[in-house]
């Protein structure tokens, strides 16, 4: 009978215990951003994009960001995976 109840209490607490956490998401850190400069190339900016330019009608996101350098270019066709930030425009990124 101890057993059942120690057993029955730990459970409780267990269970009480993780109901109270919360998930917090790893903040990544951008520091590479890419803009698109024509219909089928994004570059590498030395500055942070504002949505303001983003202007045209091209068929992708005004500009990408990255944790991680990505080159100083890439076409369209071979965008890499999972950008931490990108616009929610679509258009060329214009100055």
């Amino acid at each position: 009978m101890k057993r059942l109840l120690f057993g029955l209490f730990a459970a409780g607490v267990a269970l009480s215990t993780s109901a109270f956490t919360t998930f917090t998401p790893k903040k990544k850190f951008t520091a590479f951003y890419y803009v698109l400069v024509d219909d089928l190339t994004y570059q590498k900016a030395n500055f942070l994009p504002v949505q303001d330019n983003c202007e045209g009608t091209a068929a992708n996101k005004c500009y990408l960001g990255y944790s991680s350098y990505q080159g100083n270019s890439f076409s369209v066709d071979a965008i890499p995976a999972a950008p931490s930030v990108q616009s929610s425009y679509k258009g060329l990124y214009v100055q």
